[in-house]
């Protein structure tokens, strides 16, 4: 059992299952933790999580499409319920390594299969009211860093977070949400940074393989990618008041407008102009962000990642060549 006093924390959990949400609420009983909402259906759920600030997330998983995935990166990037930072374990029969893939991805903290002994929930809960949280930001994840180590070279922010089951036998409920607060707000603050990294990064890779002749099927693809990114990064922005916008809203809608142009244009078989200006967008978009970051530093950080991207993408084709059986070899 964990020493942290949970008789104050609310807890979610969600089992289609009534006899197995019998059971595993039956396993939360020596927490004594004060609230624990069950639930039947994933819409119930959603409801719930509107306006809620769970501290514990308790879910059921059936297989790699399951609308919980969704459900728990939605919370994760701020797009439902009022506490990004809760615990979060998934539960599962049997499940698959794609399964496992996604519960990872969808930035949960742990998978455990059922049936779940006691002994490993009270273990997994008891790790998360006593460890201290971080989160890895990236352009498309937000979630418990899980790396045995960084990658060299890496840039991807790590944040301190709150870990709310602590923090309720500690503090009051108004300096709770203020942590929540600015402690999303720092979140947003390096997902809006590495969103423009990533758009970025996407122009440059595309470049070469645009620029002369029919366009590079991977090339034309990553270009059409920059769009999505920009209209979150243009979702993440701080709402202007009065005359009052982000300096990076203009420069993101610019950059919008000439990618969506040019992705258009080389879609249709025509020949896109501009493409050597649209990386110097994407670098205007991200000094909006850091002004304190050199144009030089920035361009040498999104070429050395594009030109790490693409030795594994040369390693992976080279692996999948190797990996060919003799006999399918081309013949001269």
């Amino acid at each position: 059992m964990p020493e942290t006093d949970l008789s104050q924390i609310e807890c979610f959990l969600y089992d289609p299952e009534p006899n197995i949400r019998r059971l595993m609420r039956d396993a939360l009983v020596p927490f004594r933790i004060g609230d624990v909402q069950q639930f039947g259906s994933v819409a119930a759920l959603r409801s719930a999580l509107q306006g809620a600030a769970p501290d514990l997330l308790i879910l059921d998983v059936a297989d790699a499409e399951d609308e919980t995935l969704r459900l728990v990166h939605r919370l994760r990037h701020g797009q439902l319920g009022a506490n990004p930072f809760a615990g979060a374990i998934m539960t599962a029969f049997n499940p698959t390594r794609q399964l496992l893939n996604r519960v990872t991805n969808c930035g949960a903290d742990a998978l455990l299969v059922k049936p779940i002994a006691p002994k490993h929930l009270h273990e997994r809960i008891s790790a998360l009211a006593e460890t201290e949280r971080a989160f890895v930001i990236t352009s498309d994840f937000v979630g418990p860093d899980r790396r045995k180590a960084p990658r060299a070279g890496s840039q991807i922010p790590l944040v301190a977070v709150p870990n709310t089951m602590r923090l309720k036998a500690q503090a009051g409920r108004g300096e709770i949400e203020a942590r929540i607060g600015e402690a999303a707000a720092a979140v947003n603050g390096h997902k809006l940074a590495r969103l423009a990294f990533q758009a970025a990064f996407l122009v440059e890779f595309a470049r070469p393989g645009l620029s002369e002749g029919p366009p590079d099927r991977l090339s034309l693809d990553h270009l059409l990618r920059v769009s999505s990114v920009v209209d979150e990064l243009l979702r993440r922005l701080p709402a202007p008041s009065a005359d009052d916008e982000h300096p990076a809203a203009a420069k993101a809608r610019v950059l919008l407008a000439e990618a969506g142009a040019a992705s258009a244009e080389l879609a249709a078989g025509a020949q896109a102009p501009g493409l050597p200006d649209l990386i110097m967008r994407a670098f205007d978009v991200m000094a909006a962000l850091s002004p304190e970051r050199s144009r030089a530093d920035m361009a040498v950080e999104v070429a050395g990642a594009v030109e790490a991207y693409r030795e594994r993408l040369e390693l992976a084709a080279q692996q999948r060549f190797g990996d060919a059986p003799a006999q399918q070899e081309p013949s001269a």
